[in-house]
């Protein structure tokens, strides 16, 4: 029963992640029958020998029952999800999901193409980054629709030890609509956004997570499973992890704060609040071509 690559063969996602759902459980019930026999053997008086035995019996169902390398959202190779528009709507780009311990793939950065490329790392937990989406996501979104600017958004947990892990259920929340429905998650990145300042001192529960994605327009079951099971927590972790280590296609080395705000690989160190100065900073690094409209027009 060996979990390996080729099992995952022809399985969709749904139940690549019911394989290893059930593989986990399978394991928890081998540790307690670990567990049980180990009492019975210390009671019965069969010494180390036979403990010793018996431990290798265990170690070998348990390397059998061992289950796949975690999977990453899919749609989130780069440890972010890229949007793209057509004048009328916003559209996902879809990647393949990321194996635990894999290197994420950076989607490349042409600062000659006529459009912008602004990418947002966010904390749901943070105060700061609903600041910044509240004054200037729906211009963002805007620009994205209009064919004018691609943005990528990387939903991480800066510090998941407050708030009852707020940031990183949230963001699991995240990673659970792009990995079934990515085109979703705008919609849910701003309900998150604006749930922020009210959500409590220790956020959002599961269920009212699940409420809210729902609320946000995708009630897929699979999607609410995923949340209130956690089920892209490490993934966040190791995710935030990696941002802090290194930003690619950015003037800054490493995510220290959230939001980073990056336009054309340039951060913005304006106020949050700020449409204006957001906009003024947007038109200081936008190098468009020749014939391209003007994505940020100010009156």
């Amino acid at each position: 029963m060996r979990a390996d690559k080729t099992v995952f063969s022809g399985l969709s996602k749904k139940e690549r992640r019911d394989l290893v759902r059930e593989l986990a459980r399978l394991e928890r019930e081998e540790a307690a029958r670990r567990r049980r026999r180990r009492r019975i053997a210390w009671r019965a008086g069969l010494g180390v020998a036979g403990i010793a035995a018996l431990s290798v019996g265990t170690v070998t169902i348990v390397s059998a029952l061992q289950p796949a390398p975690v999977l990453g959202p899919s749609n989130m190779a780069s440890d972010g999800i890229l949007f793209s528009g057509n004048g009328k709507s916003v559209t996902a780009a879809t990647t393949v999901a990321l194996e635990s311990g894999a290197t994420p793939e950076s989607n490349a950065l042409d600062t000659t193409d006529g459009r912008l490329h602004l990418v947002v790392y966010t904390d749901y937990g943070s105060a700061d980054s609903a600041t910044f989406d509240t004054a200037n996501g729906s211009t963002l979104l805007s620009w994205v629709t209009s064919g004018n600017a691609t943005l990528e958004l990387h939903p991480v947990a800066l510090d998941d030890s407050v708030n009852q892990n707020y940031s990183k259920r949230a963001a699991n929340a995240v990673a659970c609509v792009a990995d079934a429905a990515p085109d979703s998650v705008p919609a849910v990145n701003t309900a998150l956004a604006a749930a922020q300042s009210t959500a409590g001192a220790s956020g959002l529960t599961d269920e009212q997570l699940v409420a809210l994605v729902q609320k946000a327009g995708e009630n897929d079951k699979s999607v609410a499973d995923c949340i209130t099971s956690g089920t892209f927590n490490d993934w966040v972790t190791d995710a935030t992890g990696r941002a802090r280590a290194s930003v690619p296609n950015s003037d800054v080395p490493a995510l220290k704060t959230a939001p980073l705000v990056l336009v054309n690989g340039k951060a913005y160190t304006g106020a949050l609040d700020d449409a204006s100065a957001f906009e003024s900073f947007v038109k200081s690094v936008y190098a468009p071509a020749a014939d391209a409209p003007d994505p940020a027009p100010v009156e």
